[in-house]
């Protein structure tokens, strides 16, 4: 399977999305897809530029490097991240 099912917490807007993301892409490349989708998804209220954002990991903090591909990381199906 090249997709993962993730949460992806976003706690300035106090809201949760899930999503299917391909695990043959950089992380980097994801996570401006998350954001592109967050701002569609919550109306604009996510006031931060693409550029500020982080990805971390729930578990243990840290944040994913953006020039790692996904299949390279500990992200799996129902990993839960957070989009600082």
């Amino acid at each position: 399977m090249n997709k993962f099912l993730i949460m992806i917490i976003v706690p300035e807007i106090e809201m949760n999305f899930e999503t299917y993301i391909p695990n043959n892409k950089r992380v980097g490349t994801i996570k401006k897809y998350i954001y592109q989708s967050i701002i569609e998804l919550s109306e604009g209220n996510l006031k931060k530029n693409e550029y500020e954002m982080k990805l971390i990991d729930r578990n243990t903090g840290k944040e994913y490097p953006n020039n790692v591909y996904i299949k390279d990381t500990n992200i799996k199906n129902g990993s839960k991240v957070i989009l600082l």
